[in-house]
Parts: C-alpha cells; structure tokens; sequence
C-alpha cells in the first residue's frame, strides 16, 4: 500500500513539474483566495463585476475546502501554485493508499493494486490530478470516508468530519453527508431508534458547517455567489456530453463515433452485469466457502455514494445551474467508484470462473488498460513540456500579457481572460459585460471613462463575455496597442511606448 501510494505520488509529481501544474480558470479563484486569506484574513476571488467598486469579491461560487488547504501552505511560505501541487500529490497518494485499503481487505492486495492502477490510467481521474482543481482532494477524502463506511462504521465523528470535509470542498460533496446518514441508518444491527440518534449525530456538524457558510454567502451576494434557484431545461446537450464522457473512459483512443459508443456500451452492460450478479450473491449462497462477505459492504457503500453523488450533480443541474457540464471533471469521482465496485464484483466471481473466462477478462482488461494509459501518459507529457490549460507556451509567452507587465502600471484593467493577467502579469482585472444590454454597455462606457481603464481584450474569445473589438467600437474606444494575441483600448487616445509587442503564437483557449 505504502509502495503504491508512492508510485502515485511520483507520478503526479512528475507530471506537473514546470511549466505545470495545468492552470484552470477556477484555479485563479483558489489560489487568489488562498492568498488573501493568508494575507487578509478572509477569502477574496482576484476579479469581479465591471460594475463592483472592488476589483475583487467574495468566494462564494466555490466552497471554502480548496482554498483553505492551499493557505496553509502558502502561510508556511510556499507560493500558491506549488502549495496546490503538492495538495494534488498528496491527495494522489492518498487515493492509491486508500483504494487498495478498501479493496484488498476482502480480496487480496493484489485486488486493491489492480484498482488503484486502474483508476490512475483512467484519462478523466488523472488529469484532474495534474491541474490546479478541487477534484484530487475531493476523490481523497470521498475514498477516505468510503473506507470509514467499509471498515469504522461505528466511528461516527469521524463518518461527520469527513462528510463535512467533502461539503465544504465541493458543493457536489452534498452527497457525502446524505450518504453518512443513509449508511448509519441501514445499520440493521440496531434498533430504529439508535439509528436515527446515530444518524442524528453524523449529520449534525455537515448540517451546520453548511448553514453557517450559506449564510455567510448571502450576506455577500454578487456574481460569484451562489445562483439562484431556477428549473433549468436544455438537458440534450449535457446528457450526450454526458454520453462522450463515459464513451472515451470505456473505449479510450478510439475517435468518437458509432463504433467507440458501442465498445462502451457493450463494456457498460458487461461491468453493471458483474456489479449486479455480485451485489445479489453477496450472502455467499454460491460462494460462501471463499470468505469474501466484505465485498457486500463494499458495493453497498460504493452504490450508496455513488447514487447520492450522481443525485446532487443531476439536481443542481436541474435547479442551480443549466451549465453545469457532465465532464471528465465533473463526472470523475463517480468514474473512480464504479472502478472500485466493478473490479471488487469481478473478484468476487474470479475463482467461480473457468480459465475461458479468465483469459477473456484479462484480455479485454490489458487491451483497456493499454489504451486508457496511452492517454493517460500522453496527457502527462503534454502537461509536463507545453504545459496545459492556462499553463500552456501560448498563454506564458503572450505579447499582450507582456504589454501589460510593462505598461498598465496604475491603470484598472477589464479582460475577457482575468485569469491569464492573474497567472502572468500579477494583475487583478474585472470582466467585461456579458451582454450587449444597453444599459450594461453605457454603464460601462462611463465606467472605463471615468476611472482611466485599460480595456485588454485577448484575441481567443470567451464563451462568457461579449467580444473585446465589438465592445470596444460600439463604445468608440481608442486602440492604444495591438499585439500577436491581443489588443488594448482606452476612453483616451495615448499610446504607450513599445504597443507592438509579438509573440510565437496567438493564445489557445483553455480546454
């Protein structure tokens, strides 16, 4: 366990030396709330409103959890980039260390390593691990309380804290608290009424670690808050992205198409199979001389968190936030449970098999595992020599950040891309307007005016704001530079010295 979680370690390590750790666009509110917190002593996201008086506001969008881990280092010295790299190392060994824990314990070690090396070569659980994202501590501390389900039943403060934990690091891990006081209500070795006073017990700090910071939340509203409840439609578009994802992690290198969803159809249909036939046979009827009567608290408590994550995801999709994507990152932690829950179910029936079965499951398994580690291994080097998302050569050698490095020394800035100016210029900018309302647009036209601003537009366009060029010619706006990438405009006509900047290569948006 302790080799494996090495192993995992050193991966990550690896694969987000420089130019890495991949930077996301929420990383830019992680690390700068971390760094206010340290500073401050509060949680400030490095960009606002174009309206806000304040450059910077409240954290809100994104629970407390990340931001949090990532000061402490910061606080002890490191700078915020490295301190959430080597949370995503740690996380990854913990993630290694506890699989096989929670694996091995009714099938063997060999079980566990199995697991743990799968759900590392999945593309949608690595990449996550190298890049600045909540998911890596998350899916460690969802496995940490998933082997307390399994293995400390009874230790119900420690069941609370780690369900507090996950809420508090994404609001998807609403999910963990639920799944706590369902598990302890399912405790058929109690009565009714010791159940719900345990229950009572596990939900208790969740439920008000939760009420204080939504209330905290709404004192504070603004763009990063929490949004308002809506029913949102458009569900075609995220159930087929939904679909893609689970296509690439079950038929990984194919190209999409009809013949990678049928792979992973026929794969899908296969594993629920297994996890099915295992979870109704685990009294051991046909079984029961092999000793494996862990594996039915394993399904249980894996299904269990599985369903009430999926619940919370598909819900705040539906009421929260109709852009809430079901992505690789989204979709991650439950990809790493049905892992566990499907290699847990094969090794339930291994020794019940002839050896057709088996070379048939281990072939189908290698031929899996080669391709889903190509990617994987690809992913890293990227990550590791161009470097990705905001990490990439194009955003750190942008002529535009560098205009503005040299040249916006007192000026306000508004962007379409805040967080590339964070990143690389060590500027707070506020967004633009997200729309072409009249009011929004002369609003802001009197705002640039009147505080002297830079308006830096990057040529890649944002899927949030409306176009720098159109906003800058429909507010008669003057070009004070244009480089490779990019361009400036202001309420005044001075140019600054040196306007024409290049670079290798215009910027590439962020996958």
């Amino acid at each position: 366990m302790l080799g494996a979680a090495v192993i995992a370690a050193t991966l990550v390590f690896v694969s987000t030396r420089s130019p890495g750790p991949g930077l996301d666009p929420d990383a830019m509110a992680y690390m700068g709330a971390a760094t206010s917190l340290v500073h401050q002593g509060r949680m400030r996201v490095p960009t606002a409103e174009w309206s806000r008086p304040d450059s910077t506001s409240t954290l809100s969008l994104w629970p407390p959890g990340f931001p949090a881990a990532i000061a402490l280092p910061v606080y002890l010295g490191a700078s915020p980039i490295q301190s959430a790299r080597w949370i995503n190392i740690v996380s990854a060994a913990v993630i290694a260390g506890t699989i096989i824990l929670i694996v091995a314990g009714p099938l063997g070690l060999w079980a566990g390593v199995i697991t743990a090396a799968i759900v590392f070569a999945t593309q949608a659980v690595f990449d996550t691990n190298i890049t600045v994202l909540s998911e890596p501590l998350f899916i460690a501390l969802m496995l940490l309380l998933l082997a307390a389900m399994v293995y400390a039943r009874d230790r119900l403060v420690l069941l609370s804290v780690l369900a507090t934990a996950l809420v508090m690091v994404r609001y998807a891990g609403a999910a963990a608290p639920a799944a706590a006081v369902i598990w302890t209500l399912l405790d058929a070795r109690r009565d009714w009424r010791a159940r719900v006073r345990r229950a009572i017990t596990v939900a208790l700090l969740p439920a008000i670690t939760m009420v204080l910071w939504f209330a905290r939340t709404a004192i504070a509203p603004d763009r990063h808050a929490t949004p308002k409840l809506h029913l949102y439609g458009g569900w075609g578009a995220t159930l087929v992205q939904a679909r893609d994802t689970f296509a690439e992690w079950l038929a990984p290198l194919l190209s999409d198409g009809t013949l990678q969803r049928s792979i992973a159809l026929l794969v899908a249909i296969a594993l629920t199979g297994f996890i099915m036939t295992a979870a109704s046979d685990t009294a051991g009827n046909r079984l029961r001389q092999l000793r494996v009567s862990g594996v039915a608290t394993i399904l249980g408590a894996t299904s269990l968190l599985g369903v009430c994550y999926l619940i919370v995801v598909l819900v705040s999709r539906a009421f929260v936030g109709g852009t809430i994507p079901l992505d690789w990152r989204i979709l991650a932690p439950l990809i790493v449970l049905i892992e566990i829950a499907a290699v847990t179910s094969i090794g339930y029936w291994w020794r019940a098999y002839h050896f057709p079965v088996h070379a048939t499951i281990t072939v189908i398994g290698v031929i899996w595992f080669a391709a889903a580690a190509t990617v994987t291994v690809n992913d890293a080097i990227y990550a590791a020599t161009e470097g990705s998302d905001f990490a990439g050569s194009v955003w750190r050698q942008s002529s535009l950040t560098a205009w503005v490095r040299e040249h916006a020394a007192g000026r306000p800035i508004y962007s379409n891309w805040p967080p590339a100016l964070y990143f690389y210029a060590n500027r707070i900018a506020r967004e633009l307007p997200d729309s072409m309302d009249v009011g929004d647009v002369s609003g802001f036209a009197d705002q640039i005016r009147k505080d002297h601003g830079y308006l830096v537009g990057f040529d890649e366009r944002s899927p949030d704001f409306m176009s720098p060029s159109t906003l800058a010619r429909d507010l008669g706006l003057h070009q004070v530079a244009r480089t490779s990438d990019g361009a400036v405009w202001a309420a005044d006509s001075v140019v600054a010295p040196d306007s024409a900047i290049t670079a290798p290569a215009a910027p590439r948006r962020p996958r």
